[in-house]
């Protein structure tokens, strides 16, 4: 099913604001967030990988356990 304008629209601000609390925890936790790192996350929108960083930033001991390297392969729904 083809999704409508306002449904894009709205699942690019979920995006965003999901991206931006990855931003400011890794900030709080870690006071610098290397420019890479934070293009990196700005530039991934699907929700479920969000979420996915969004844990990583809790629980995270270094900037170096977050994973923004995500398979691009959607999975399948048999």
């Amino acid at each position: 099913m083809a999704q409508t304008t306002a449904e894009f629209l709205i699942e690019q601000g979920k995006a965003e604001g999901k991206q931006d609390a990855v931003l400011k925890l890794l900030r709080l936790r870690f006071q610098h967030v290397p420019e890479v790192l934070s293009r990196e996350i700005s530039n991934i929108h699907n929700l479920t990988f969000l979420d996915i960083l969004l844990e990583q930033a809790m629980t995270a001991q270094s900037l170096e356990e977050i994973d923004t390297q995500f398979s691009l392969e959607s999975p399948r729904n048999d």
